[in-house]
Protein backbone atom coordinates (compact mmCIF):
# COMPACT_ATOMS: atom_id res chain seq x y z
CA UNK A 1 0.00 0.00 0.00
CA UNK A 2 1.00 3.57 -0.64
CA UNK A 3 -0.02 6.92 0.80
CA UNK A 4 -1.21 10.06 -0.93
CA UNK A 5 1.48 12.77 -0.84
CA UNK A 6 -1.22 15.44 -0.47
CA UNK A 7 -3.74 14.17 2.11
CA UNK A 8 -1.85 11.18 3.59
CA UNK A 9 -4.70 8.71 3.04
CA UNK A 10 -3.92 5.13 2.14
CA UNK A 11 -4.24 4.42 -1.60
CA UNK A 12 -3.64 1.41 -3.83
CA UNK A 13 -0.39 1.05 -5.79
CA UNK A 14 -2.42 0.91 -9.02
CA UNK A 15 -4.36 4.12 -8.40
CA UNK A 16 -3.62 6.96 -10.76
CA UNK A 17 -5.38 9.54 -8.56
CA UNK A 18 -6.06 9.69 -4.85
CA UNK A 19 -9.68 8.63 -4.33
CA UNK A 20 -10.05 11.17 -1.51
CA UNK A 21 -8.49 14.42 -2.75
CA UNK A 22 -8.01 13.62 -6.51
CA UNK A 23 -4.29 14.40 -6.41
CA UNK A 24 -2.35 12.73 -9.29
CA UNK A 25 -0.28 9.83 -7.93
CA UNK A 26 1.69 9.13 -11.13
CA UNK A 27 3.95 11.53 -13.00
CA UNK A 28 2.08 11.33 -16.32
CA UNK A 29 -1.43 11.54 -14.82
CA UNK A 30 -3.57 14.37 -16.07
CA UNK A 31 -6.33 15.52 -13.75
CA UNK A 32 -9.82 15.07 -15.17
CA UNK A 33 -11.52 18.07 -13.73
CA UNK A 34 -14.63 19.33 -15.38
CA UNK A 35 -14.16 23.00 -15.75
CA UNK A 36 -17.22 25.08 -15.32
CA UNK A 37 -17.85 27.73 -17.87
CA UNK A 38 -18.89 30.99 -16.31
CA UNK A 39 -21.91 31.11 -18.56
CA UNK A 40 -23.09 27.73 -17.21
CA UNK A 41 -22.78 28.99 -13.64
CA UNK A 42 -24.90 32.00 -14.54
CA UNK A 43 -27.41 29.74 -16.24
CA UNK A 44 -27.58 27.55 -13.14
CA UNK A 45 -28.13 30.63 -10.96
CA UNK A 46 -30.87 31.83 -13.29
CA UNK A 47 -32.53 28.41 -13.17
CA UNK A 48 -32.39 28.51 -9.36
CA UNK A 49 -33.91 32.00 -9.34
CA UNK A 50 -36.65 30.84 -11.71
CA UNK A 51 -37.42 27.91 -9.41
CA UNK A 52 -37.58 30.29 -6.42
CA UNK A 53 -39.88 32.62 -8.35
CA UNK A 54 -42.08 29.67 -9.33
CA UNK A 55 -42.28 28.63 -5.67
CA UNK A 56 -43.21 32.21 -4.70
CA UNK A 57 -45.90 32.26 -7.41
CA UNK A 58 -47.27 28.95 -6.16
CA UNK A 59 -47.43 30.30 -2.61
CA UNK A 60 -49.03 33.54 -3.75
CA UNK A 61 -51.59 31.56 -5.76
CA UNK A 62 -52.44 29.47 -2.71
CA UNK A 63 -52.78 32.59 -0.57
CA UNK A 64 -55.06 34.24 -3.15
CA UNK A 65 -57.14 31.07 -3.39
CA UNK A 66 -57.44 30.91 0.39
CA UNK A 67 -58.45 34.56 0.56
CA UNK A 68 -61.16 33.99 -2.07
CA UNK A 69 -62.58 31.05 -0.11
CA UNK A 70 -62.51 33.08 3.12
CA UNK A 71 -64.26 35.99 1.38
CA UNK A 72 -66.97 33.70 0.01
CA UNK A 73 -67.51 32.31 3.51
CA UNK A 74 -67.71 35.80 4.98
CA UNK A 75 -70.12 36.84 2.24
CA UNK A 76 -72.38 33.94 3.17
CA UNK A 77 -72.20 34.86 6.85
CA UNK A 78 -73.08 38.51 6.07
CA UNK A 79 -75.95 37.38 3.84
CA UNK A 80 -77.28 35.07 6.57
CA UNK A 81 -77.06 37.92 9.08
CA UNK A 82 -79.30 40.00 6.82
CA UNK A 83 -76.83 42.63 5.62
CA UNK A 84 -77.88 41.94 2.01
CA UNK A 85 -80.09 39.51 0.11
CA UNK A 86 -79.47 36.74 -2.39
CA UNK A 87 -79.86 39.23 -5.23
CA UNK A 88 -76.72 41.04 -4.07
CA UNK A 89 -74.71 38.00 -2.96
CA UNK A 90 -73.00 37.50 -6.33
CA UNK A 91 -72.09 41.16 -6.58
CA UNK A 92 -70.66 41.30 -3.06
CA UNK A 93 -68.67 38.14 -3.75
CA UNK A 94 -67.30 39.55 -7.00
CA UNK A 95 -66.40 42.87 -5.37
CA UNK A 96 -64.36 41.05 -2.72
CA UNK A 97 -62.65 38.81 -5.26
CA UNK A 98 -61.83 41.86 -7.38
CA UNK A 99 -60.26 43.60 -4.39
CA UNK A 100 -58.21 40.46 -3.66
CA UNK A 101 -56.95 40.41 -7.26
CA UNK A 102 -56.04 44.10 -7.12
CA UNK A 103 -54.14 43.49 -3.87
CA UNK A 104 -52.31 40.58 -5.55
CA UNK A 105 -51.40 42.89 -8.41
CA UNK A 106 -50.05 45.50 -6.02
CA UNK A 107 -48.04 42.79 -4.24
CA UNK A 108 -46.60 41.64 -7.58
CA UNK A 109 -45.65 45.23 -8.40
CA UNK A 110 -43.94 45.74 -5.03
CA UNK A 111 -42.05 42.44 -5.34
CA UNK A 112 -40.79 42.94 -8.90
CA UNK A 113 -41.01 46.72 -9.31
CA UNK A 114 -42.45 45.91 -12.73
CA UNK A 115 -45.86 46.98 -13.92
CA UNK A 116 -45.77 44.12 -16.43
CA UNK A 117 -45.90 41.53 -13.63
CA UNK A 118 -48.86 43.25 -11.96
CA UNK A 119 -50.84 44.26 -15.05
CA UNK A 120 -52.98 41.13 -15.44
CA UNK A 121 -53.96 41.00 -11.78
CA UNK A 122 -54.81 44.69 -11.68
CA UNK A 123 -56.89 44.62 -14.85
CA UNK A 124 -58.65 41.41 -13.83
CA UNK A 125 -59.37 42.76 -10.37
CA UNK A 126 -60.78 46.01 -11.72
CA UNK A 127 -63.00 44.18 -14.20
CA UNK A 128 -64.34 41.82 -11.53
CA UNK A 129 -64.95 44.80 -9.19
CA UNK A 130 -66.85 46.59 -11.94
CA UNK A 131 -69.06 43.59 -12.60
CA UNK A 132 -69.70 43.15 -8.87
CA UNK A 133 -70.38 46.87 -8.48
CA UNK A 134 -72.88 46.70 -11.30
CA UNK A 135 -74.76 43.95 -9.48
CA UNK A 136 -74.70 45.56 -6.03
CA UNK A 137 -75.13 49.23 -6.96
CA UNK A 138 -77.11 48.72 -10.17
CA UNK A 139 -74.71 50.72 -12.29
CA UNK A 140 -76.05 50.70 -15.81
CA UNK A 141 -73.86 52.10 -18.57
CA UNK A 142 -70.56 53.62 -17.49
CA UNK A 143 -68.90 50.38 -16.39
CA UNK A 144 -69.54 48.76 -19.78
CA UNK A 145 -67.97 51.76 -21.52
CA UNK A 146 -65.03 51.50 -19.11
CA UNK A 147 -64.58 47.85 -20.09
CA UNK A 148 -64.46 48.79 -23.78
CA UNK A 149 -61.84 51.47 -23.09
CA UNK A 150 -59.86 49.07 -20.90
CA UNK A 151 -59.90 46.40 -23.62
CA UNK A 152 -58.63 48.92 -26.16
CA UNK A 153 -55.87 49.95 -23.73
CA UNK A 154 -54.80 46.31 -23.30
CA UNK A 155 -54.59 45.80 -27.08
CA UNK A 156 -52.65 49.02 -27.65
CA UNK A 157 -50.26 48.21 -24.80
CA UNK A 158 -49.60 44.70 -26.12
CA UNK A 159 -48.84 46.03 -29.59
CA UNK A 160 -46.47 48.71 -28.31
CA UNK A 161 -44.69 46.31 -25.92
CA UNK A 162 -44.06 43.77 -28.67
CA UNK A 163 -41.03 45.57 -30.07
CA UNK A 164 -39.41 46.09 -26.67
CA UNK A 165 -39.65 42.50 -25.45
CA UNK A 166 -38.68 40.13 -28.27
CA UNK A 167 -39.26 36.44 -27.72
CA UNK A 168 -36.16 34.45 -26.78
Amino acid sequence: MAYCPNCGKEVSEDDVFCSFCRTPLKEDAQPRYRRRVQRNEKGEKNEKNEKDEKRDDDQAGAVVGGMVVIWLGLSLVLKNMGYFGWADFGGVSLLGIGVILVLRGLYAYVQTNSFDQAFGYLVGGIVVCLIGGNIVYDIQNWWAIFLVVLGAFIIIRSLTERGRNPRP
